[in-house]
């Protein structure tokens, strides 16, 4: 009877290691194809900037110009998926700053205009824990927590967007939340300037980025009056930072970027019709 239970009980501890290691490699087979699939896309940590780095830096760009968070249009909706992209990750932009400013009502507000874009997308069953996860640490006061679910809840969305294979999306969320980040930080530079915050507006490397992600989008959409004001904008922003030949850009450089970052944003958040064209003049 001894040796009958010990043989039952080997043969269940030997199916349980198998079906553990069944398990781990289909998780590396699920990983495998998760990375190839980001190298296919274009969405990998060579080329891609991490959006915790992006949104890391702006941690420097203290105070915080709190006027220009409130006046965005948190209920904004758009007729097109770029927008609504670019919107959402100007969304977790402003979310991640509202965390170092320590607002939480306004903090709440975000997570429900999250959760809007991402149903927007096509996405928003991954937001749904994401969203409640939130408003829990907000309840809390835990921003550093709070930082790490925004992350979190951006590569959510685009691992959503890997699946769906819309690549060209992924990049228009980050590119939204890199545009919005930065144009927070030259409206706090130009206010308080100093050569730290400086410093990060500096930044080339990731301007080209995003004009490369923009240069390969489908033909049809790259000459729509959108989709070339931002190249154009992006393109003098870089104008101006090559200017400092690796110096931290100065007060003026800085200004002249703030300019430029409220002018791409409008142009972001401005009203298309079909064809991807302004329907008003802009002001």
């Amino acid at each position: 009877m001894d040796r009958t239970v010990l043989l039952i009980g080997f043969g269940l501890l030997t199916a349980a290691s198998a079906l553990r290691g069944q398990e781990n490699i289909e998780e590396e087979l699920q990983r495998s194809s998760d990375d190839h699939m980001r190298e296919e896309l274009g969405v990998n940590p060579i080329t891609t900037p991490k959006i915790q780095e992006v949104l890391d830096s702006l941690q420097v760009f203290r105070p915080i110009p709190i006027a220009l968070i409130e006046s965005a249009n948190r209920e904004a909706s758009f007729n097109n998926r770029m927008q609504t992209a670019m919107h959402f990750g100007s969304l977790v932009a402003d979310g991640f700053v509202l965390t170092l400013a320590e607002r939480a009502t306004d903090l709440q507000d975000v997570g429900r205009a999250l959760i809007r874009q991402s149903r927007a997308l096509g996405v928003g069953d991954r937001l749904t824990k994401r969203s409640k996860s939130l408003f829990e640490l907000s309840d809390k006061g835990d921003w550093l927590g709070m930082r790490e679910e925004l992350i979190r809840t951006q590569a959510d969305v685009e691992q959503s967007m890997m699946e769906l294979r819309d690549e060209e999306m992924a990049h228009m969320v980050s590119l939204g939340g890199w545009l919005r980040g930065f144009q927070i930080g030259a409206n706090s530079t130009a206010g308080a300037y100093t050569e730290a915050k400086a410093k990060v507006l500096g930044n080339t490397d990731i301007i080209e980025y995003f004009l490369d992600r923009l240069d390969t989008l489908h033909p049809r959409l790259k000459k729509t009056e959108i989709v070339t004001t931002l190249t154009t904008r992006l393109k003098d922003i870089r104008a101006v930072a090559l200017e400092t030949q690796g110096s931290p850009p100065t007060i003026a450089q800085v200004e002249k970027m703030r300019t430029l970052a409220d002018d791409a944003e409008s142009a972001a958040t401005a009203r298309v019709d079909d064809e991807g064209n302004f329907e008003k003049a802009r002001p």
